[in-house]
Formats: structure tokens, C-alpha cells, sequence
């Protein structure tokens, strides 16, 4: 139990932050759906921006990340400070040089770019042209990300977290204010979108340079770059995480493919849909994850734990799924409903956000199982489940997008993720760590508590007539009908017994005493 109380702590506990970010990466995407819409520059935009993005993952926060984080923490914890600063120094100088290649090759390949990932726009001239745009002048914006990660890492290894996960709120922010003030006095919003994004990032990374120079280890270029034997060694290790780091990338590259193939605007939807689905499972999920992985890894009990974490996760999971699916077409409007962003857009984010959160369980799922194998080093599994995931999706995608659109990327992702925990699942299976029986007998419960939540929601819903825009009524509507639902799941819990009423009002009784 002491674990258990300890796992849901950490969870809150970095939520809160989380939570924070989300809000203002929804005010940012807010901004920029009023004012450019989803057709036209809106999808212009998206699939620009996307571009420096399929390299995040090798270079920020994948394989070089996972790697460097280690070996600087075995050194920093035996002491060896000058050489630890000399580490840190010729992994910036290395870092600069991959950056600064990879960024310099974009800019220069900008239109090959465009082609690959919106073929489509090619057919609408202005909008294939502010493509290339994008894409050519948002490629800077990796090397300050990279960095960015590299910074981030070193103040991880001294126990510093905070600034990091606050770190989006900057990028947020310089983006929505740039648009704010291109609007406000009347000039041209491509030029300013583009000076947003790279200024979030350098300030990404910037507050975060200034931080760890203060803990003494400032990323300044030096030692010796790919000379260095450590740096050398953070390099081999990394090759091998490549792939695993690369189906991201891929699955990125084959979603802007299928949705800017789906009609103008459709991109900019399926986005709009991907981050509402995002702001629920942002912020209970991976937070989740973030404190299981850890506990899984010490805990002698760690089939209980991992039980205990599923059941958890299908608690609040099954009922935010509900909420997102029945009033998908309230909630977009609320989020972004309003100005260059019309009834069109809003009905397909709708469309396209009840698909993305019918496979919110799965993909859930999939994250902790994946913390499953995490911790006791087998990483071949959650691989192979993503290799699976992104051969679904590619075949998916082929057949869904032509006959739906945006809504038939979404459903392709949500399928991909069904096949991919049904994989773990059977591996979890036949490596004798599967959860505990009594995972299923929360499970059911906590499912027909949702559906009698979806009927009785759905069904007066429908007696009304929500503003597809921002707005307090709108607002004030959601909120009653989220508060609504959560009563009537709270009721079927209590009239299927499920456990975990008991178990939060002891916490709760622990917390007040």
C-alpha cells in the first residue's frame, strides 16, 4: 500500500505542472486556429512545422537522450567533475555539428520536404508555396530543441525537473503572443508564426542553459566532439535504439501524408483532434507512466503494482473516453470553435476526436505495458509492438483515408494501438507477468459504469444545443455535462462495488488525518 500511495503522489505531483503546460499549448493552438483557420495556411503550418519535428526524435528526446542522460549520471556520481564538464562540452560541440547539419540540409531541401509530407498542396500553388515556406524557416527550431534536450538532461542528472517540464510554456506562449500582435496590427501572420516558434525555442533552451551553468556544467562547445571517448560511447549505444526512435518519425511522416491527402483543412483537424485527446492523456497517463517505471524497477511486489497501476489507469481512462466521444462536437467547439475556425472544421475535429478517443484505453494501455517490459530491461518487446503499431497504421490509413477522411486517420491510429496492445498483452502472457485476476474484476465494472455514463450523457445531450465556439456558456455547459457524467459513473461504481471508491476514501481519510 505504501508504494501505492507513493505511485499515485508522484503522479499528481508532476501533473500539476503538466497540466499547466497542456492549458497553454491549448491556448497557443486556440490562437492559431482563430486566425488562420484550417484550410490554407492553417494546414500550411502544420505540416511546415512537422518537419523539423520528424528529427526531434532521433536528436532531442530519443536515442542520443536515452543514452547521453546514463553515462553523464554514472560519471557525475563518481565525482570526476572536470571531466564531466569536459563530457558535457564535447557532447555540445557533437550536438551543434548534427544540428546544424541536419538543420542546414532542410533548409536547403525544404521543397523536397513539402512534396513528401503534403504531395496534395502541390495542387493548390499558394498553399504548396507558404508549405515550403514553413518547413524551409522552421528547421532552425531543431537545433534549439536539440539543445534544448541536452541541457535538459544534465539538469535531470542533478535532480533538477521543474524548469524542464515547464520549458513548453515558453514556446506557447511566444507563438500565441507573436500571432496576437501580427493580428492586432493588421501584418502579414506567416513571417510572425515563423519568429514565435523559433524564439519559443531558443528560449527552451536558453532558461534551461542558464540553469544548469548555475549547477555548474553551462553546454559550452568544446572537448573535443566526436573525439571524445565517452561521447564515442554514447554514439554506439545509440545505434541500436535508432529503430525504435525512428518509428516515430515514420508514423509522423505517414500521418501528415494520409491527412493532407484527406481535403484542405483536413490536417489541421486531425491536429486540433490529436491535442484534445492529448490534454486528457498528457496529463494522467504519462504522468502514470513517468511514476510506474521507477517503482516497477525497485518494487519486490511488481505484478501488484503494475495491477494496482492498470486499475488506476482504466479508472479514469474509461470515463474521459466517454466524456471526448459524446460530446466531441461540444467540446471542439469550446476549444476551438470561433473566428477563421467554422462550423466545417469544428464538425470534422469532432468526427475525427471521437475516433482518437475510442482507442484512448489502448494506447494507455499500451504505455504502461510498455513500462512493464521497460523494467526488467527487455526493450525487444515494446519495439516489436511499435514496428506492428506503425504496419497497421500504414495499411489502415490506405484503406480508411480515401473513404473518411480525417476521421479515418484517427480511427487508423486507434486500430494500430488495439493491435499493438493485443501483442503485449500475449507477450506479457507467456513471460508470466500478465496482471493480477483482480485487474478484470475492476475492469468490468468500471466499463459498465461508463456506458450507463454514455447513455444517460448522450441522451441529454442530445435535448440541447451546445455553441460550436469559445465561450462561458459553452464552457458552463461542458462542465455541467462533464459533472453530470462523472455522477452518473461515480453511481455505477457504487452500484457495482468496484474497489477503488473504498480505496480513495481511505486515502483521503489519510490525507485529512
Amino acid at each position: 500500500m505504501g508504494t501505492q500511495r507513493t505511485l499515485v503522489t508522484a503522479t499528481t505531483g508532476m501533473a500539476l505542472v503538466t497540466a499547466v503546460s497542456r492549458v497553454s499549448g491549448w491556448l497557443r493552438d486556440k490562437v492559431v486556429a482563430s486566425y488562420l483557420g484550417a484550410q490554407g495556411i492553417g494546414d500550411a503550418f502544420v505540416a511546415g512545422f512537422r518537419a523539423p519535428n520528424l528529427f526531434r526524435q532521433l536528436l532531442a528526446e530519443g536515442a542520443l537522450h536515452a543514452t547521453f542522460i546514463p553515462t553523464l549520471a554514472e560519471m557525475d556520481k563518481g565525482g570526476q567533475k572536470d571531466e564531466v564538464r569536459r563530457f558535457v562540452a564535447a557532447m555540445t560541440s557533437t550536438l551543434v555539428l548534427l544540428a546544424g547539419l541536419v538543420v542546414a540540409l532542410g533548409m536547403w531541401q525544404a521543397q523536397s520536404f513539402a512534396n513528401l509530407l503534403a504531395p496534395d498542396y502541390r495542387a493548390i500553388p499558394e498553399k504548396h508555396a507558404l508549405t515550403v515556406y514553413f518547413t524551409r524557416w522552421l528547421f532552425p527550431y531543431l537545433g534549439f530543441i536539440a539543445l534544448a534536450a541536452l541541457v535538459q538532461g544534465v539538469l535531470n542528472v542533478r535532480g533538477k525537473f521543474l524548469l524542464s517540464a515547464a520549458t513548453p510554456i515558453f514556446l506557447n506562449a511566444s507563438i500565441a503572443l507573436s500571432v496576437l500582435f501580427a493580428a492586432w496590427r493588421g501584418w502579414p501572420l506567416a513571417p510572425w508564426l515563423v519568429f514565435g516558434v523559433l524564439l519559443g525555442g531558443f528560449l527552451q533552451f536558453a532558461t534551461q542553459w542558464v540553469a544548469a551553468a548555475r549547477v555548474g556544467l553551462p553546454a559550452v562547445p568544446g572537448g573535443g566532439a566526436f573525439l571524445h571517448p565517452q561521447v564515442r560511447t554514447v554514439l554506439r549505444k545509440a545505434l541500436p535504439l535508432l529503430l525504435s526512435s525512428g518509428i516515430y518519425p515514420i508514423t509522423v511522416f505517414l500521418a501528415t501524408y494520409f491527412a493532407s491527402s484527406a481535403g484542405d483543412g483536413a490536417l489541421f483537424c486531425v491536429y486540433a483532434a490529436s491535442r484534445t485527446n492529448e490534454l486528457v492523456y498528457g496529463v494522467i497517463v504519462v504522468q502514470l507512466f513517468t511514476a510506474l517505471l521507477p517503482t516497477l524497477a525497485r518494487d519486490e511486489n511488481a505484478d501488484e503494482t503494475f495491477t494496482f497501476a492498470l486499475r488506476v489507469q482504466s479508472f479514469v481512462v474509461f470515463p474521459a473516453m466517454v466524456f471526448l466521444m459524446v460530446l466531441a462536437p461540444a467540446v471542439s467547439g469550446l476549444l476551438f470553435g470561433g473566428g477563421r475556425f467554422g462550423h466545417w472544421a469544428v464538425t470534422t475535429t469532432a468526427q475525427a476526436l471521437v475516433a482518437f478517443a475510442a482507442g484512448m484505453p489502448a494506447l494507455a494501455w499500451v504505455k504502461l505495458a510498455s513500462g512493464r517490459f521497460y523494467a526488467v530491461h527487455d526493450t525487444r518487446s515494446p519495439v516489436k509492438a511499435s514496428v506492428l503499431s506503425l504496419l497497421v497504421f500504414a495499411a489502415a490509413g490506405f484503406l480508411f483515408t480515401p473513404r473518411w477522411g480525417a476521421p479515418g486517420v484517427a480511427a487508423a491510429t486507434s486500430l494500430s494501438q488495439y493491435v499493438a496492445g493485443c501483442y503485449l498483452w500475449w507477450r506479457l502472457s507467456t513471460s508470466g507477468r500478465a496482471p493480477k485476476r483482480e485487474l478484470f474484476s475492476s475492469l468490468w465494472r468500471h466499463a459498465l459504469s461508463a456506458a450507463l455514463m454514455a447513455v444517460i450523457v448522450k441522451h441529454l445531450a442530445d435535448q440541447v444545443e451546445f455553441p460550436l465556439v469559445t465561450s462561458v456558456r459553452g464552457a458552463l455547459m461542458v462542465s455541467g455535462f462533464g459533472l453530470l457524467g462523472l455522477a452518473v459513473y461515480v453511481v455505477g461504481l457504487w452500484l457495482t462495488r468496484a474497489p477503488e471508491l473504498v480505496e480513495i476514501k481511505r486515502l483521503l481519510q489519510r490525507r485529512q488525518a
